[in-house]
């Protein structure tokens, strides 16, 4: 075995001698690192906060993802407890450097401490990516080096948007409405069109005999597909809500708690029911599957970035932003 993948076993075997007291706790842990809970957060800060920051975070963790999802295809490397002597404390089906949970979670919470610029915020975000990484090497499926390159994909993506976003926001405003969501669409597009690439690319190097068996889904271009909707969803939504539903974030704190709590329970609603209807008309790996995974995923997004703060103007959770 190579030294830095026994130097990896050798950490993560050290960590897990303290398991199973602390697998709860590195389980939940792992959870701040997941699409899940970044669905959670998002809104958050796209409903209460700022929607423009909320924007701009979805945005980041959508690139960050897309290389991330990209890069773990190109290079195919085994997870530690496909290969070595560990504890699998979780499972996962797809392949291992770089770690996603480490590139998202340095993205967010990286980009949100520079952009507010609050030194508890700093503090938090911090730590939180620090365990997050830890985490992921305790539940034995990463090694250290992904969790390493994991961090270096954030902080490209979070260089390249913090000296380009001016510009490119000047770019768009040469766009009508029309032409930013086609432009969305497109771009949507192409990024499933580059996750089809690398499968092609992978195909002739298949993967050896004795993990095989572990890596089920991790030539799937599912992912693609759904941050290609998330990402058409989102920016449609964004140029509606300009136009037709610009709100403030202030408001009573139980104007807020409503906002959020029936933001919410739509964007499950979408995600939840969508996922039931969808699959029974059929399943993900079909064509028709993948399509109706794009309008899903668009759905969600497009609810979240327009729908849910339509809803909240009509029902008075929040007042319009005057002109």
């Amino acid at each position: 075995m190579d030294p830095i993948f026994e130097f990896g076993i050798q950490l993560i075997q050290s960590m897990q001698s303290l398991s199973p007291a602390l697998d709860s706790v590195m389980k939940a842990i792992s959870f701040l690192g997941t699409i899940e809970f970044y669905i959670l957060l998002i809104p958050l800060i796209y409903w209460l906060v700022d929607p423009s920051l909320g924007m701009r975070v979805l945005l980041v963790l959508i690139s960050t993802d897309f290389f991330g999802v990209a890069l773990k295809q190109l290079l195919h490397q085994p997870r530690p407890y496909w290969v070595g002597d560990v504890k699998a404390v979780a499972e996962e089906t797809s392949y291992g450097i770089p770690s996603s949970h480490a590139s998202d979670s340095l993205a967010v919470w990286g980009y949100l401490a520079y952009r507010l610029k609050k030194g508890w915020l700093w503090g938090v975000s911090i730590l939180v990516v620090l365990l997050i990484g830890l985490s992921r090497l305790y539940l034995g499926v990463h090694f250290p080096q992904d969790v390493l390159a994991g961090w270096l994909i954030a902080l490209v993506v979070i260089f390249l948007f913090v000296k380009g976003e001016a510009k490119a926001v000047s770019w768009l405003k040469k766009f009508s409405a029309t032409g930013q969501i086609g432009l969305g669409f497109g771009i949507s597009i192409l990024m499933i069109l580059a996750g089809w690439l690398v499968s092609l690319l992978i195909a002739p190097s298949p993967d050896p005999a004795d993990w095989a068996h572990y890596s089920t889904q991790a030539r799937s271009i599912l992912h693609y597909i759904t941050l290609g909707g998330f990402l058409f969803g989102a920016v449609a939504g964004y140029v509606l809500m300009r136009q037709k539903a610009p709100f403030k974030t202030q408001g009573t704190w139980w104007q807020q708690l409503f906002r959020y709590i029936l933001g919410i329970a739509g964007l499950l609603l979408i995600y939840l029911g969508l996922g039931i209807v969808f699959g029974m008309i059929a399943a993900d790996e079909t064509t028709l599957g993948m399509i109706l995974r794009y309008i899903r995923y668009s759905s969600v997004s497009l609810w979240g970035i327009f729908g849910a703060p339509w809803v909240f103007l009509k029902f008075k959770l929040a007042a319009p932003v005057e002109e």
